[in-house]
């Protein structure tokens, strides 16, 4: 009879390491089954601003971490979606477009309109000349961002932050500290040393990870959080990646801080560029900003001066930090023993702020398939076709932003427009066009709203809307529909300023930490 797990390295700390570990302390009493994460001290974090996606409410409620202890210790702030600028035509080069496209969190004015989503009741106004306002301009989440409002008041909730319909910006480096903190409170052994060597047994599995101050160190259960050089999964295991690089161009970063001023807008921008797109992230203390690119369209030098000249700040002044991305996904993100998390299991470009969420849907999966010292290899490949799902649904939803661009400005662009989409987008696009039906309930994280605000906002319409659209009343669908936008408004001028309710939350004294 199989023994059950009793001890658990993580090797690589960061935000990865520090989530498993934070999340599985939390649920496998430490009497029954302890904890160890090793980290190099000389790999740190970049420490870049980073932009997450609603899961991660969810993520923190479950912890019973305070949200205003949270917001003041991780630098965050709100984020209620991502406004995409120029992505549809060049805009005018002192400033943004004048053409945004909105993909707010949540469900666009309500969960379903007389049993129907809103978008067919939308489309079929659109087409009959009634209705010339965006598929998002019924979202609360756009309103406020447009109105730079906070989803709350200082001490009230609203219905949007019940729903959990909203992310955070957060200072990554920061907030993997307060996960370290969090769990090392709770028995998480931390150990600060360099790994030698990956020793292997006769099975093929790990037996041992040899450090350079502490010897060998042994578990039942590994977990690779090491980045991307994947020191346990790939470079012991010798598990193969999948090369992604042919779908999503970008492969290269220029990261770039700014000081904080002007508004603090409760959204990410994602400003096109000559040869992929600029990041604006709000935080409580400065602004994070970057330049994700292709290298096979720009090289480093000339990103560099784009980004300058983009945020308006003098290159005498700058010191900017260059990043190398390996997109893709690991073959396999469990094998043997030893579980594959964070940049060690892939890395999708953060046009769509998904990577802590791919972190927290890993570790998460790894309860809900907990194994015992068998291994059992049945529950390894459900396990590994999940996160697969998960990786290839975040790299369609971020294709088809390419795929639906309209700007013929540079070769970048129309290189993406003419691309060849994976075999699953293509298939959820045919079923869209001629239906307005999206295929995607079975996933996690983007469902039929997210797709309506990317397909609609690049004007990429069904054929036909919903028969069953055609059954409700015109003037009564019309009348829901406007009752919405006023309801929205009358929310949104009930909410504070965004930068003055971070302001009071950072202001307030902290609570005991839980």
């Amino acid at each position: 009879m199989a023994d059950s797990i009793k001890k658990i390295l993580i090797v690589g700390g960061g935000t990865g390491g520090w989530i498993a570990a934070s999340f599985l302390n939390k649920f496998l009493h430490p009497a029954r089954c302890s904890i160890t994460l090793v980290e190099s001290a000389t790999l740190g974090t970049i420490g870049v601003g980073e932009a997450t996606v609603p899961p991660l409410v969810a993520f923190l409620r479950l912890m019973e971490i305070n949200e205003d202890e949270f917001l003041r210790q991780c630098h965050a702030t709100y984020k209620l979606g991502i406004k995409f600028i120029d992505w549809n035509r060049r805009g005018d080069p002192r400033g943004p477009g004048e053409n945004p496209v909105w993909h707010p969190f949540g469900y666009v004015g309500a969960p379903a309109v007389e049993g129907l989503p809103l978008f067919h009741h939308w489309l079929r106004n659109r087409r009959a000349g009634l209705d010339a306002s965006a598929y998002s301009s019924y979202s609360l989440q756009a309103l406020l961002g447009d109105m730079n409002r906070a989803p709350r008041t200082l001490h009230d909730a609203s219905a949007l932050m019940q729903q959990g319909a909203y992310a955070y910006h957060l200072d990554a480096s920061a907030f993997a500290a307060y996960l370290a903190g969090f769990a090392t409170r709770r028995g998480v052994h931390h150990l600060v040393d360099e790994v030698l060597n990956v020793r292997l047994d006769e099975r093929g599995c790990i037996k041992c990870v040899e450090t350079k101050e502490h010897g060998a160190l042994a578990a039942d259960l590994y977990i690779d959080c090491s980045g991307f050089s994947g020191l346990l999964i790939e470079k012991a295991l010798g598990d193969p990646y999948i090369d992604w690089s042919g779908h999503l161009l970008c492969d290269r970063a220029v990261v770039l801080p700014l000081p904080r001023e002007g508004p603090m807008p409760p959204y990410t921008q994602a400003t096109a560029l000559g040869a992929g797109w600029a990041w604006k992230i709000p935080l409580s203390q400065r602004t994070g900003s970057g330049y994700v690119y292709s290298s096979r369209f720009l090289a480093q030098d000339r990103a560099t001066e784009e980004l300058i000249a983009h945020a308006g700040l003098d290159p005498d002044q700058c010191d900017p930090r260059h990043l190398r991305m390996r997109v893709g996904r690991r073959g396999n993100f469990w094998v043997g023993n030893c579980v594959s998390i964070g940049l060690a299991a892939g890395f999708l470009e953060p046009l769509e702020s998904t990577g802590i969420f791919l972190i927290q849907k890993g570790v998460e999966m790894l309860l809900d398939h907990f194994p015992d010292t068998d291994f059992n290899p049945a529950l390894i490949r459900h396990y590994n076709a999940q996160i697969a799902g998960e990786f290839e649904q975040v790299r369609d939803f971020i294709v088809l932003h390419y795929l639906l661009n309209q700007r013929d400005d540079s070769e970048f662009w129309i290189a993406n427009r003419n691309a060849r989409p994976p075999d699953s987008l293509a298939q959820t696009l045919d079923y869209y066009d001629q239906t307005g039906i999206v295929d995607w309930q079975n996933r996690s994280l983007f469902r039929e709203p997210s797709f309506y605000s990317i397909a609609a906002g690049f004007g990429r319409l069904p054929r036909n809307h919903h028969a069953m659209a055609d059954q409700v009343d015109e003037g009564k669908a019309r009348r829901i529909m406007e009752t919405i936008k006023t309801r929205n408004l009358a929310l949104a001028q009930a909410l504070p300023d965004h930068a003055d309710l971070i302001a009071a939350v950072n202001a307030m004294q902290a609570p005991n930490a839980r």
